[in-house]
């Protein structure tokens, strides 16, 4: 943690400065005091009179800005004066703010004119900045009227905004007025169904979005009315209202009409009803079966049991997307025993949709017996990238809890030789005429691995299907039939499938896998796996070089690293990749004892990273050495020369930062040093207070410390 700058000043009053330049005849110079009023002086008197008084600046970004930091300092007792803002100020952005602060402030007296600005301009008492096209600023007024009036709770108005919503012009104000009908409770939301009842297309839809929004408490009078509606989801509006003892909560999960409507209830009410989850596996549609296997509850009956795992078992084979990655979840629970030919059948089925055979492969990591793991290992080399991924991630599970084979196949498999040449890369066929719905029996045998006792990875040989089968596990992998089609629908038909190729996944799947691996496992602490990061550490190839050494920046975060790691971080400073460049740095200068010179070479890098990192380092160069740096033109390392500066017993350092910020022009840099240490917001107070400065410094410090929202809170008490 940063020691900040010592001793602690007393924070100094800006008030004062910021009024004089409020006062100033420099346009700019006004706007900017303005909101470092706001940012600094809220609650002071002084500064709430002052705004007030902005309010009839000669300056129209004056005037706005005063009115927007009105919201820190406002009383209702200020309501009058920026009513008058609202009637008299010809600029739109004024009115707008005056409008939502009236409402902020809770101003009753207002509510006439917000009203009598829903549905006219009341030329007679509001002035316009251009009165041949004022439609765009009073469209703005008009909402910001109609949102205020809800926040007020003005009920009375609801006939206003229904008829500016009607107005002959065609204005779009479904989203204000429905928004606005929302919080005004159970009247508002009667007429919100009366709208969704009775209208079509999108005002029907924006009117059910509202209101969704309304909450309980203004549905629950009309929730009769809700349910006994023919359209569904306007129905579906009661589910929140409904206890899972009610029985209209099991009339909608399973006799509703609407199919979704029914899968929602069932989601909803079968955790406190595990009847209903049972009762909807025999529903006629799929995702709501679904949902039903997602909330079924054990153990259950025998003879229910058994017939549902034989269920499970053909929904794997012939179901669409949501039922077959359902039925992949819960054979792995239900039916351990029997699980596993059909989910490796089903993950390694190109033809069948990739949400089920993810979650195949899911249902295949759930399983514990001696196999489990070899499983797994045999998806790595599966054509598609997210089956990879999923199996990576799983052995990566294993592999954490002390599985020898998961940490070998990881291992090999980030550094690209798991995988025979065979299955190494996916070739694509040129012409799109493949029938991805045909067998794959007729390509030839998958590739083959097995574990050996010791762990390693070994390529079955070419003994035969019989042989493999005695010592891996082929046995599981082998398919004797073709595999079901993906199912018929308009979108999915086996002509369509014909026509195109489906392609998950880069072509190179040993290098893909390798880049994978790094990513999901380079934080286990095995020599294996940093063996493996080393080799890719010095690859050609530039996204597996990358890899490797973000995958090593983040497994030394916490250690040194030392030896062959050490010395590989030294030569790739010179990397022609910056990412590589910025691993290397964070591990070579987390060294206690970093060499000068290769932290000098970072700090010269082209890369703001790498120079960040290098700033962060601390070596003990005296504050002459950073002080350029608060000048870089990147942020990142702007900020990590701040932060080393701010650090330890600076004693007269504060001025210098300050004037080489002010020097700078970087505001962000100046703001941010203003809030970070007590010493630089005391240094940066007092360059404001003591006067003199040209326009340009004035303006920097003050948008510096517009900037800085509340700056006490922002520094550490001590």
């Amino acid at each position: 943690m940063l020691q900040r700058l010592t001793p602690r000043p007393a924070a100094p009053d800006l008030t004062p400065a910021l009024l004089h330049h409020l006062g100033t005849g420099n346009d700019v110079l006004r706007t900017a005091a303005v909101r470092a009023l706001a940012a600094q002086s809220s609650g002071d008197e002084r500064a709430r009179a002052a705004l007030l008084d902005a309010l009839v600046d000669e300056d129209p970004d004056v005037r706005s800005d005063a009115m927007e930091a009105l919201f820190r300092f406002a009383a209702p007792e200020d309501a009058p004066a920026i009513r008058r803002s609202l009637q008299g100020d010809p600029v739109r952005e004024v009115k707008v703010a005056a409008v939502h602060l009236l409402a902020e402030l809770g101003d009753g007296g207002s509510v006439d004119l917000l009203r009598a600005l829903v549905t006219s301009r009341c030329d007679d008492r509001v002035a316009w900045e251009d009165e041949d096209d004022v439609w765009d600023d009073w469209l703005d007024v008009q909402i910001a009227a109609i949102e205020a009036l809800a926040r007020l709770g003005i009920a009375d108005a609801v006939q206003d905004m229904l008829a500016a919503r009607d107005d002959e012009f065609g204005q779009t104000l479904d989203a204000p007025v429905f928004g606005a009908l929302a919080r005004l409770g159970s009247e508002g939301a009667a007429w919100l169904l009366a709208v969704a009842q009775t209208e079509e297309g999108l005002g029907r839809k924006r009117a059910l979005s509202a209101l969704a929004a309304t909450g309980a408490e203004a549905l629950a009078p009309h929730l009769d009315h809700i349910l006994g509606d023919d359209m569904a989801a306007l129905r579906a509006l009661g589910l929140p209202l409904l206890d899972a003892g009610d029985d209209r909560a099991a009339a909608l999960a399973l006799k509703d009409p609407d199919a979704g409507l029914r899968r929602a209830a069932v989601l909803r009410f079968a955790a406190g009803r595990p009847e209903l989850a049972i009762a909807a596996l025999s529903d006629a549609d799929e995702k709501v079966q679904a949902a039903a296997l997602d909330r079924l509850q054990l153990p259950l009956e025998h003879e229910l049991h058994a017939a549902l795992v034989d269920n499970l078992l053909a929904w794997l084979r012939s179901a669409g997307a949501t039922l077959a990655a359902a039925a992949a979840l819960s054979v792995a629970r239900l039916a351990p025993n029997r699980a596993d030919l059909a989910l490796v059948e089903l993950a390694d089925d190109a033809t069948r949709p990739l949400e089920a055979r993810i979650a195949a492969v899911e249902g295949l990591a759930r399983l514990e017996d001696p196999h489990a793991t070899g499983r797994l290992i045999a998806l790595l080399a599966n054509p598609s990238q997210q089956i990879r991924m999923v199996a990576l991630t799983a052995l990566r599970s294993r592999a954490g809890q002390g599985e020898v084979g998961a940490e070998a196949a990881l291992a090999k498999a980030m550094t690209g030789r798991l995988l025979p040449a065979t299955a190494a890369t996916v070739a694509h066929a040129p012409e799109p005429a493949t029938d991805l719905g045909a067998s794959r029996m007729d390509e030839g045998p998958a590739p083959s691995v097995r574990i050996s006792p010791d762990g390693d990875i070994i390529e079955a040989g070419a003994q035969g299907a019989d042989a493999a089968m005695a010592s891996t596990l082929a046995a599981i992998q082998y398919q004797p039939g073709a595999p079901e089609a993906a199912e018929e629908t308009p979108e999915e038909t086996a002509p369509k499938r014909r026509k195109r190729r489906a392609v998950e996944g880069p072509e190179t799947v040993a290098d893909d896998l390798a880049r994978l691996a790094m990513g999901i496992a380079a934080d286990l602490p095995s020599d294996r796996i940093g063996a493996a990061l080393m080799v890719q550490a010095t690859a050609e190839d530039d996204m597996l070089r990358a890899a490797a050494w973000e995958a090593m920046r983040k497994r030394y975060t916490d250690a040194v690293p030392c030896g062959d790691v050490a010395l590989a971080a030294r030569v790739a400073l010179r990397d022609p990749l910056p990412v590589v460049r910025a691993a290397a740095a964070q591990l070579v200068l987390s060294d206690p004892d970093p060499k000068p010179e290769l932290r000098a070479l970072c700090l010269r890098d082209e890369d703001a990273l790498v120079r960040a990192i290098a700033l962060r380092i601390d070596s003990g160069e005296d504050a002459d050495a950073l002080l350029p740096f608060l000048n870089d033109p990147a942020r990142i390392v702007r900020d990590a020369a701040l932060d080393r500066l701010s650090q330890g017993d600076a004693g007269g350092r504060a001025e210098t930062i300050v004037d080489a910020l002010m020097a700078s022009d970087h505001i962000d840099t100046l703001a941010r040093a203003i809030g970070l240490s007590a010493d630089l917001h005391a240094c940066a107070a007092g360059r404001l207070l003591e006067g003199g400065l040209g326009g340009k410094q004035a303006f920097v410090l003050l948008e510096a410390f517009a900037a800085v929202r509340d700056p006490a809170a922002s520094r550490p008490a001590g």
